[in-house]
């Protein structure tokens, strides 16, 4: 009991030294926008509560924050926020990137490539291009939309301009419901070499977009899809049950004979993580596998209600940060130590204020950022827009891991890392191959419960 409550006092004093690390950066009670006071007296143009911010990625002192359109009244999906002193920068209003014009919705929606409709988590990559998904969709729960085919675009950040855009083909996705989350693989010496790697964690997929051929495929696989006894949450009291699988992709360094990367990858609902080679994912023929052997390997065990929405790679210190949504916090893993709970390190938490942290990145000046948007108040409660619910914070990465676990300078706490969630390292769900093929779900490609009809889903 005395080890116990000692154990209690460190993670305390860890938690809190980590605390003032951690520079808040944004925070909004609700979300505004720089357009024409006419586009927010339209019809439907402008809907406070139903704007919620979904992702925000920092690129030399600018954050472009993605609002997905899951309700009636957003102007603009894709926008862009100038940081300047102090901080925290208060209910800044949101300018639409890189123009109001490519986030407007036609009045009669349809169709238009010269448009975007739904954007969740942008990226940016080392050749200061801003990379997004536009899943063409109006995700309004009770009336679902396909506006148009979802799309890979990138901006060039220089310019401000459009540079390319690729309609996802059918055959690799039905629709753009459920890709919220895009990796990038760009080349090292390279900017015209990029493989995209899309979640799909609708129909338990990952689309491979390759940018140098204009192709894109997906795979099917096991790892992707939800652990059943992990997809049950409490939240703030709330008590909740959700399915997505293939929820977040970080890829490590390259390896310096093959110069393929390890991409770890996991479902939002489960504690485990995984990784396959980029080897495999870039791979077009490999996709059409119905048996992929070895290929995708269990990497091991984050811990009970570990499960984590967004994840990414430091390329620098070869830490993953995870984003806890569960614990309403951020923690840490050297990748060069065995995946076990003991090897990982809470670098942050914040009950009051992290309520679904629903996106982290880590930007090119050796920082991490992570955004909370209290989307399950609005789906499950109450939203109150007289508090502040929407929250950009970053933290020094080398900062933030000195002295923890974490550092590649501190040993690890076990030396074997752990599969499953027992003590006795005994897998708790049998995992089993098999060929793609329709599902009883109903879904395109199989799959559990697919179908709009499902309000509340996706975060």
């Amino acid at each position: 009991m005395a080890s116990s409550r000692v154990t209690l006092v460190l993670l305390a004093a860890v938690v809190a030294l980590a605390s003032g690390q951690v520079e808040e950066v944004l925070k909004w009670q609700k979300v505004e926008y720089d357009v024409a006071p006419e586009v927010l007296q339209r019809e439907n143009g402008y809907i406070p509560i139903g704007n919620i911010p979904m992702g925000a990625v920092h690129h030399k002192n600018r954050v472009f924050v993605a609002v997905a359109r899951r309700r009636w009244g957003i102007p603009s999906t894709l926008n862009v926020v100038d940081l300047s002193q102090p901080l925290p920068n208060s209910n800044v209003v949101l300018k639409p990137y890189p123009s109001f014009e490519l986030n407007e919705l036609r009045a009669d929606l349809q169709p238009d490539s010269n448009r975007i409709v739904t954007v969740y988590r942008p990226r940016v990559d080392r050749c200061d291009r801003l990379w997004f998904v536009d899943t063409g969709m109006m995700e309004i729960p009770g009336n679902f939309t396909v506006v148009q085919r979802p799309s890979v675009w990138s901006i060039d950040l220089k310019t401000n301009q459009p540079i390319h855009r690729f309609e996802i083909p059918k055959d690799a996705v039905d629709t753009g419901y459920g890709l919220t989350s895009i990796t990038l693989d760009v080349d090292p010496t390279d900017c015209e070499k990029v493989f995209v790697y899309i979640s799909d964690l609708q129909t338990y997929r990952m689309v491979v977009y390759d940018y140098a051929n204009r192709r894109a495929w997906r795979f099917l696989h096991n790892y992707f899809f939800l652990n059943p006894l992990e997809g049950d949450y409490n939240i703030q009291g709330i008590n909740f049950a959700w399915d997505d699988g293939i929820f977040s992709i970080a890829l490590g360094n390259p390896d310096p004979v093959t110069k393929f990367r390890t991409a770890y990858f996991h479902a939002l609902s489960s504690n485990s993580e995984f990784t396959v080679s980029t080897q495999v994912l870039r791979n077009e023929t490999a996709s059409k596998r119905s048996w992929h052997g070895a290929d995708f390997q269990l990497l091991g065990y984050r811990g009970s209600k570990a499960q984590s929405s967004i994840h990414a790679y430091d390329p620098e210190t070869g830490v993953i940060f995870f984003a806890l949504i569960q614990q309403n916090a951020i923690t840490c893993w050297d990748s060069n130590k065995p995946f076990a709970p003991q090897n990982m390190a809470i670098v942050y938490k914040n009950d009051a204020h992290i309520v679904y942290p629903n996106d982290l990145s880590i930007d090119q000046d050796g920082y991490v950022w992570f955004m909370t948007n209290s989307i399950i108040k609005l789906l499950y409660t109450q939203l109150n827009l007289d508090e502040f619910n929407f929250y950009v914070w970053r933290a020094n990465i080398k900062q933030i891991i000195k002295g923890t676990v974490c550092d590649p300078a501190s040993p690890p706490n076990v030396q074997t890392g752990q599969r499953f969630g027992d003590e006795n390292n005994n897998d708790r769900v049998t995992f089993y191959e098999y060929k793609d093929k329709h599902g009883p779900g109903g879904g395109p490609y199989g799959g559990w419960g697919h179908g709009p009809s499902r309000p509340g889903r996706r975060p």
